[in-house]
């Protein structure tokens, strides 16, 4: 993975990876993030100061290790004192940012504003799934490590062992609620039949697919979808397919799959067309509450794929792929691809 090259501030939103860096650690030794890593989630705390507030956050964490342990969690830090730091955490790395870059990225909230301390929870994936600023160490500490706890407690999807599948990521968190039911309510006040290209002009074919569609038009809200989804996705194509060439997307089509109407797609691959040049295709749901409509790759066995809303699936537009019926209620999906 490459290492950290900030241009410019931003804040980290929920969903975003806080790219891997390499800075020396309290016991003088250079160390690479992602190489630190156990696969289990990650406490990071961002600390500027004072030092005895950031010792203080220290001493709260080494009170609530039974529960972090409990979860599997590592803790890492992140502060320019790291001289004056004392703890006694045997288990943790304390990175030291004397130029305070990664620093910015960490403590800055959505107004640019910046924070003195902030306890970020990220999964396995070095993506955020909650952060938490702290003003009262005392207090705050033990309330955010609680609250990870309860989040990491809520039911999830049964672990299964695959012997077959497709190449292909599954993603959490590329979009938020709010986006998604923007998206769904742009759909409603216009769309049309769903189109096919036979290599000549667009128009509906009921025999491969039935749908409806709606294409994002707006630039303002094709460049908020694109500057969300794009850094979420880039680290995950060159961490999983070795991929680290620059691609565009090519447009965003929200679709509509209804159960009155018996939509689908039959199989189907999405590079046919050479001029095209695309490379990737994603697929992210918008809504839940419906049955059926799981993503299905016939090359690779018969697992379905059915992510939640706001995540969604990223594979080559080389496999063969079918959008399977809705049995019950309606699905919205965006589509999109990544060309040269």
């Amino acid at each position: 993975m490459r290492l950290m090259r900030v241009r410019c501030v931003m804040s980290l939103r929920i969903g975003d990876r806080i790219p891997n860096f390499q800075l020396p650690s309290k016991d003088g030794l250079k160390r690479i993030f992602y190489f630190e890593l156990n696969g289990g989630v990650i406490i990071l705390l961002a600390a500027r100061g004072p030092v005895a507030a950031i010792n203080e956050c220290f001493t709260e964490l080494g009170s609530c290790m039974e529960v972090i342990n409990g979860f599997g969690g590592q803790v890492f830090a992140v502060t320019d004192h790291v001289s004056k730091i004392k703890e006694n955490l045997s288990s943790s790395i304390i990175f030291e940012d004397k130029e305070g870059r990664l620093s910015d990225l960490l403590l800055s909230d959505s107004d640019a504003k910046y924070q003195n301390l902030k306890l970020l929870v990220l999964d396995p994936n070095q993506r955020v799934l909650v952060q938490f600023p702290i003003s009262e160490p005392k207090q705050d500490i033990h309330a955010s490590i609680n609250a990870v706890k309860a989040l990491l407690d809520a039911p999830q999807p049964p672990a299964t062992t695959l012997q077959y599948g497709a190449p292909a990521l599954l993603m959490n968190n590329l979009i938020d609620l709010d986006l998604c039911s923007r998206l769904i309510e742009n759909w409603k006040k216009d769309h049309q039949e769903g189109q096919v290209n036979d290599g000549k002009s667009n128009a509906p074919d009921a025999s491969i697919k039935k749908n409806r569609e709606h294409v994002v038009r707006d630039p303002d809200l094709f460049r908020e979808i694109a500057s969300t989804i794009g850094p979420r996705i880039a680290p995950e194509l060159e961490k999983a397919f070795n991929f680290e060439q620059r691609l565009r997307f090519e447009a965003f089509t929200v679709l509509s799959y209804s159960d009155d109407r018996e939509d689908f797609f039959a199989p189907h691959r999405d590079n046919l067309r050479q001029t095209q040049k695309r490379r990737f295709a994603m697929s992210l749901n918008l809504n839940e509450g419906y049955e059926g409509g799981e993503l299905w790759f016939p090359e690779y066995g018969k697992h379905k794929y059915l992510p939640a809303a706001g995540a969604g699936v990223i594979f080559s537009c080389s496999l063969l792929h079918e959008a399977l019926p809705v049995t019950k209620g309606q699905r919205w999906v965006m589509v999109t691809f990544m060309c040269d």
